[in-house]
């Protein structure tokens, strides 16, 4: 099996377990929270043609089809894909859901508004061929959005390893279990530099993205270290906060 087809099984794997989350998130304010800051971010026409790549169970591929905006989701995992039909079917609407490689993908040049991307840049081996396949999708004065963490420090010696168990130890006190589909821990006792995040080594992020997507034609690359305010739930917070969520913006350079 190739290395993008293990990377698609495992996902399937997981996916009934990222789905309750999925769900559970619907069932909070946060949706409302990530509608109105992604739509703060993005081109002012409307509606928008939207790419979520990795789209997962199908939450912003849902959100924004709700919006009112045209959406395709790609992902790899025939699980994943699922339940994000599973998830458009109860929220009514019709996002395009299609299988695929988001580093290659079937779209022509210059066909989307927007590109956006939740926990899913940390999986790439390849970043500056991924974001130029993006940037290629992209129409010219079209926004790029990636929302990711340091998922990759905690296996690394150093601090953020140490904060990360001892946020761990205390979620587990109160809420029993982590996010983890089959139970196990996240970080405590877990390897050290795994072979999905050698990529990285100690690299900081989302530095590295900006050095990446500084090779390409984009313009007004902009980052916030921090989005967790509004769009973490409380046990997020705590489990997860050595690590937080950052955006990053890039706009595809006019010609």
């Amino acid at each position: 099996m190739s290395v993008q087809g293990e990377i698609n099984e495992s996902w399937s794997i997981r996916s009934d377990n990222y789905n309750s989350y999925v769900v559970e998130e619907f069932q909070t304010n946060r949706p409302q929270k990530w509608l109105e800051q992604i739509e703060s971010l993005a081109p002012s026409n409307r509606p928008l043609r939207v790419l979520d790549c990795g789209c997962g169970p199908g939450f912003f591929s849902v959100l924004l089809s709700k919006a009112g905006h045209k959406v395709t989701g790609i992902d790899g995992s025939d699980g994943m894909l699922k339940h994000a039909r599973e998830n458009a079917e109860v929220f009514a609407v019709e996002p395009e859901l299609i299988q695929g490689d988001f580093g290659a993908l079937p779209f022509a040049d210059n066909t989307f508004d927007l590109l956006i991307s939740r926990n899913v840049t940390h999986i790439i081996r390849e970043h500056l061929k991924v974001y130029g396949e993006w940037l290629r999708v992209l129409k010219p004065g079209g926004v790029l959005l990636i929302y990711d963490a340091n998922w990759h420090l905690p296996y690394q010696e150093g601090p953020v390893r140490d904060e990360a168990i001892r946020r761990e130890r205390e979620a587990l006190a109160i809420y029993e279990r982590g996010y983890t589909y089959d139970r196990s821990y996240e970080y405590i006792d877990s390897a050290l530099n795994p072979d999905n995040y050698k990529v990285f080594g100690k690299a900081q992020r989302p530095d590295f993205d900006i050095g990446v997507l500084t090779q390409l034609p984009f313009c007004d690359i902009s980052f916030d270290r921090d989005v967790t305010a509004e769009l973490w739930s409380e046990k997020e917070k705590l489990m997860y906060g050595a690590t937080p969520l950052y955006r990053i913006r890039a706009v595809k350079e006019q010609k």
